[in-house]
């Protein structure tokens, strides 16, 4: 396996279709940084122990492969302006999908490996947060279990700089500074995060408030909030919402 392969295959392509894959190639790589890459079911792809994303070009539009049905159905909304499959989507010849669009896509495919992984293959890497992450969740009974497992990933999609790992016996998510989320996991009637800004207190610490349109925050203090999404449609609905809220909160760490 090797980049030769894509190399060749992109070199047959018309000078268009070339230049728009190079794109997505890059932004692929740029998310996955860790990934080999190949050829999968004779496509160019990244693959990381199992195929993470692919892509090719037909005589009339290139298309992008997450490599899993959920995560086509996980982005439906912002997929929507595509032509989408149970296996990708099309997108016109010249009009790449942008960088952060593959950066979520990618995150959000590894996060999925990541989670189905045996536990005993995830007990060898207890170093590895994620790797905690996703042997809680598999062990978790719990009636919100898919519901938590895809806000993870929607958290995940926001920032290459955004991890996560065991904090206060849940999952929790950080940056490098500190961290700033955890689950609440008893809730069982909608997921439930809470926001935070770290295991420390800030004395010197100021007040804040971030624009919340749909109603999701409910502050405990002024450096933390509960954030309430819901359960099933609820989920997808909000996602957009959370996002957002994730991408201001982290600017106050």
């Amino acid at each position: 396996m090797s980049a030769k392969d894509a190399d060749a295959y992109l070199a047959k392509l018309s000078a268009e279709k070339r230049a728009t894959l190079e794109k997505v190639r890059e932004a692929i790589r740029a998310a996955a940084p860790d990934a080999e890459e190949g050829l999968s079911y004779g496509m160019p792809a990244f693959i990381l122990g199992k195929p993470i994303a692919g892509y090719s070009a037909s005589a009339a539009h290139c298309s992008y492969f997450p490599m899993s049905g959920a995560i086509t159905a996980q982005f439906e909304d912002e997929l929507a302006k595509y032509e989408v499959s149970k296996g990708g989507f099309k997108f016109a010849i010249g009009k790449p999908p942008s960088a952060t669009l593959i950066r979520k896509l990618v995150k959000a495919r590894l996060a999925e490996i990541e989670t189905a992984k045996p536990a005993k293959k995830i007990a060898k890497k207890v170093a590895a947060s994620d790797g905690e992450v996703a042997a809680y969740l598999k062990a978790l009974k719990h009636p919100l279990k898919k519901e938590i497992e895809a806000v993870r990933l929607i958290i995940l999609g926001v920032s290459p700089a955004i991890g996560e790992g065991i904090k206060w016996k849940v999952p929790s998510f950080r940056t490098e500074k500190e961290w700033f989320a955890t689950f609440n996991v008893r809730s069982q009637k909608g997921v439930q995060l809470v926001f935070h800004l770290g295991a420390k207190t800030r004395p010197d610490l100021k007040a804040f408030k971030l624009a919340d349109p749909n109603g999701l925050m409910k502050w405990l203090g002024k450096d933390r909030a509960m954030v309430t999404l819901g359960a099933g449609r609820d989920i997808p609905a909000n996602r957009k919402a959370l996002e957002a809220i994730v991408r201001a909160w982290i600017r106050q760490l």
